[in-house]
């Protein structure tokens, strides 16, 4: 019998047959159904090799998994696993309740001449409740991409390495004087000194002209002189008739016997005039020439000099302010064609438009009359021309300085005439970029169209030498260069430059693998600490139109250019403000020069021909730049019908007085600002153009090597990239931070000691033509918390064959890597490595300093070889953080 429990329940009696027992337990559920596992390639399977694509795996489930699934994958083909491409990981886990997963193949572009290969990926053994499906498996075809060798040249073939040089003659200038009486030009014959060139003399020709083309009023000099070394000067010797040279093959021998003198008497030329001269070298016995020979001789341009006569008919050495009538109702009536104002998709006389918008960003500025008044601006360049009608108005009344002045009688210390432009004055067109008068009635505006402008001419000095030299000591030009980048305290022995607020230098220097002479940088410090009541002078530097100076035969060439910006000494300096070039298309000019050592972009154009250049202001008359068959702003346009404007100026030349323009409008709104706060407004307000640049990367013996990288955020928060910078500039974005921006705000500016890199192993060989190069690492500490990088110098020695063939990459502790250096710089061809060489970056502007530091130098080309031996670092930073 059965009793009651407590609660109603009934307890089990057991035992009794007859007797009834609770419901059997339930069955356990089946197990899920297994997961069924695909293999997903999208896109495209047939991969150009050198776009170095990236390809994204994905293993997918037909539903997600309630526990995790590894996919094993197998991987086979004719490409090389870890030689011609690499892959995150040879098995893909699927987390739980998730339905997909997926790993990445990254294609390595390289330079060998191959087949195309196949990579073929298959699912393998699966690990969890999963099976394959029908899709496993999937093949990648991979396109050869082109094929390349780097050529290396010797000095040798330092002409243009197209053609022997022995095979070429021509006339090499040597520039022209003035005497009491006549205009002096010096010229060397450049001859053939190959056994078969002809031996007898070859006849020499000087003639001028009032017709640029030579169809007219041609007349002879019949004045040629050939001094020797007992009597040089060209007065003392007997004039030669017919004037002629002969072939030497003796290296000795060259100089004087091809040095011809030509004297052209004032009393042939007729006053208010334009003249154009030349020499040239004519082949003799061409009759008699052997037919090869002669195919393979190559003619170099004739020498050529232009120049004007004043009201007395002779060399004009000051500006006259010409006789010109302003368009009625005042405007600038060029301002419609000035895209790099405000860009409308205009011609600018060019073949094509460019895109609206791909300008300065300056509408606000110029309808609020943002125009850098009371601000002075420096033009360190050939010359300017004072009493221009577009720029008269804002140059300072003996203000500007001619270093040239006491060489030349009726010359002015207070006016830089350039009266030897040879195609146009090159100061005077920059000038009109950064500041010509706005609303005047006459041409177009500057940038700064209120500025006061002064122009300094240092390369006239001790004789006017066209080049900076880097390599002497006290030079006339050294002087005069530092006297006019704001050592100049004025007098008459000196120009006034301690005065100028904003330096335009639109010029470069070349001195392969070498640094900044201590007396410029001195100066520029000087300038940066004191000039402007201490508050700082700007440094607006052209950051060079080397991007296209060599045949690029080479891909690396073509995308990452020539020679880099770094190269130029006075660039890898922190005081200065390295401006890069875009076009009307906004996107970088073709001829701008890269470097991690730019700041910014300015407007530089292009040809002018086919696509839009800048339209500013040219030499007075028709001559100049204007006469220019690359102008297309003619003569006969009423528009420039006295020849004072051309639509044809450009280069980083151009960039960087528009630069220069934008600071002086920042000054004008804000003079308290510091150089340091212009510098950091006009990072910060930057654009950021051409947006979906690629990265430059190319494999060599099987490993990547980055030679440029794209746009990168820096853990400040900077964009940054070799080509533009922080990007374009944007004045509108400029001026609007600056009204708001606490001048003096980022804390004091230090320079830190230097942190030396020789705690590594070195000497470090570096693998030769291998992209994994050698790394090296350093740490820095000690630097104040919250400190804010604003520019970095690393110092680096390499002992290597030719530096031509390495890349230099910089990383900070915060990751952001930055090509100081790209392989292939022709501006270290046939350099013998690296001796302290100094490279900047900016891209770490307002990285934290302190950390790991790590240094990668590749070789990327094959036969020299070497190690790193020494680096050091040097960092340049304020108090105000990643902020």
């Amino acid at each position: 019998m059965c009793l009651p429990v407590l609660g109603g329940a009934l307890a089990g009696c057991g035992g009794s047959s007859g007797g009834r027992s609770g419901a059997p337990p339930s069955p356990p559920p089946p197990p899920p159904p297994a997961a069924i596992v695909s293999l997903e390639v999208p896109g495209e399977t047939g991969l150009d090799e050198a776009a170095n694509p990236k390809v994204d795996v994905t293993v997918r489930l037909d539903a997600a998994a309630s526990e995790a699934i590894t996919v094993a994958l197998n991987l086979a083909g004719t490409a090389t696993l870890g030689r011609d491409y690499a892959i995150d990981a040879n098995e893909i886990r699927v987390p739980a309740n998730a339905a997909s997963a997926g790993v990445e193949i990254d294609v390595y572009r390289d330079f060998d001449e191959e087949v195309d290969e196949t990579i073929e990926i298959s699912l393998g053994a699966i690990t969890g409740n999963a099976r394959a499906g029908e899709a496993t498996s999937a093949t990648l075809t991979v396109l050869d991409g082109e094929a390349a060798t780097v050529n290396k040249r010797t000095p040798e073939d330092e002409d243009d390495g197209s053609e022997d040089r022995e095979n070429r003659f021509g006339v090499m200038s040597l520039g022209f004087d003035l005497t009491e009486d006549a205009i002096v030009v010096a010229v060397i014959a450049v001859l053939p000194d190959f056994p078969a060139a002809p031996t007898a003399p070859w006849p020499m020709t000087a003639s001028w002209s009032t017709d640029r083309s030579y169809m007219s009023d041609v007349n002879t000099i019949t004045e040629c002189f050939a001094p020797t070394t007992e009597s040089p000067e060209a007065a003392s010797e007997p004039n030669m008739n017919p004037c002629q040279a002969t072939p030497s093959d003796d290296p000795l021998a060259f100089f004087l016997p091809n040095l011809r003198i030509f004297r052209l008497p004032y009393s042939e030329l007729l006053p208010n005039r334009h003249y154009f001269l030349t020499v040239t070298v004519s082949r003799p016995n061409l009759d008699t020439m052997n037919p090869d020979i002669l195919s393979d001789l190559i003619e170099t341009d004739s020498a050529y000099h232009e120049f004007a006569t004043n009201s007395e008919g002779r060399i004009a050495v000051r500006c006259e302010a010409p006789d010109r009538t302003a368009a009625p109702g005042g405007g600038d009536p060029l301002f419609s064609h000035q895209w790099h104002l405000v860009n409308t998709g205009q011609t600018a006389f060019a073949g094509r438009g460019g895109t609206a918008g791909a300008d300065l960003r300056m509408t606000a500025a110029i309808d609020t009359g943002r125009d850098g008044a009371g601000v002075k601006l420096a033009v360190v360049d050939t010359g300017l021309e004072i009493c221009h009608p577009d720029l008269a108005a804002n140059t300072a009344a003996g203000g500007s300085f001619n270093f040239g002045a006491a060489s030349h009688a009726a010359a002015s210390f207070d006016d830089p005439f350039n009266f030897r432009p040879d195609g146009g004055d090159h100061g005077t067109s920059v000038a009109g970029v950064a500041a010509a008068v706005a609303n005047n009635g006459f041409g177009g505006r500057g940038v700064a169209a209120a500025a006061t402008l002064v122009g300094f001419n240092p390369m006239e000095a001790g004789g006017g030498e066209e080049s900076v030299p880097l390599d002497g000591l006290d030079t006339a030009q050294d002087i005069a260069l530092m006297q006019s980048l704001g050592a100049g305290n004025g007098g008459g022995a000196e120009p006034d430059s301690a005065s100028v607020d904003v330096f335009n230098l639109s010029f470069g220097s070349f001195f392969p693998g070498g640094n900044i002479r201590d007396e410029f940088a001195r100066t520029y410090r000087m300038g940066v600490e004191q000039l402007r009541s201490g508050r700082g002078a700007l440094y607006v530097k052209a950051g060079g139109n080397e991007f296209g100076f060599c045949d690029q035969s080479h891909p690396f060439h073509r995308e990452i250019g020539c020679e880099n910006a770094n190269t130029d000494p006075q660039q890898n300096t922190p005081w200065l403000i390295p401006v890069g070039a875009f076009n009307a298309d906004d996107v970088k000019s073709s001829y701008s020069s890269a470097g991690a050592n730019l700041w910014v972009a300015g407007p530089g154009g292009e040809d002018g021909i086919e696509a839009p250049a800048i339209v500013t202001t040219d030499q007075i008359g028709v001559t100049g730049y204007s006469a220019s068959p690359d102008n297309r702003l003619l003569h006969s346009d009423p528009l420039n019908r006295d020849g004072d404007y051309v639509s044809a100026f450009g280069g980083t030349s151009a960039a960087a007085p528009a630069v220069a323009g934008a600071v002086a409008i920042l000054l004008g709104v804000k003079p308290e600002l510091t150089w340091r706060d212009v510098k950091h407004i006009l990072a910060k307000t930057a654009r950021r153009i051409d947006p979906d640049i690629a990265e430059v990367r190319a494999a060599f013996n099987g490993t990547p090597h980055v030679a440029q990288h794209a746009w990168r955020t820096n853990a400040a928060g900077y964009a940054f990239h070799n080509w533009y910078g922080f990007g374009a500039v944007d004045v509108d974005a400029a001026v609007a931070m600056a009204q708001s921006h606490a001048p003096d705000s980022l804390g004091a500016f230090v320079e830190s000691e230097w942190f030396d890199g020789a705690g590594a192993a070195l000497p470090l060989e570096i693998p030769d033509a291998d992209g994994a190069g050698a790394g090296a690492e350093m740490d820095v500490s000690g630097l104040p918390e919250g400190a804010g990088i604003e520019a970095v110098v690393l110092e680096i020695s390499v002992g290597h064959g030719n530096a031509f063939d390495l890349g230099v990459t910089l990383r900070s502790p915060s990751g952001t890597s930055s090509v100081v250096n790209p392989p292939l710089n022709t501006g270290l061809e046939y350099t013998p490595g690296l001796m302290s060489w100094h490279l900047l970056s900016n891209a770490f502007y307002g990285e934290d300093p302190n950390g790991a530091w790590t240094l990668h130098v590749a070789d990327i080309a094959p036969a020299d070889t070497g190690s790193l031996t020494g680096w050091r670092l040097r960092f340049y930073y304020g108090g105000h953080g990643a902020n």
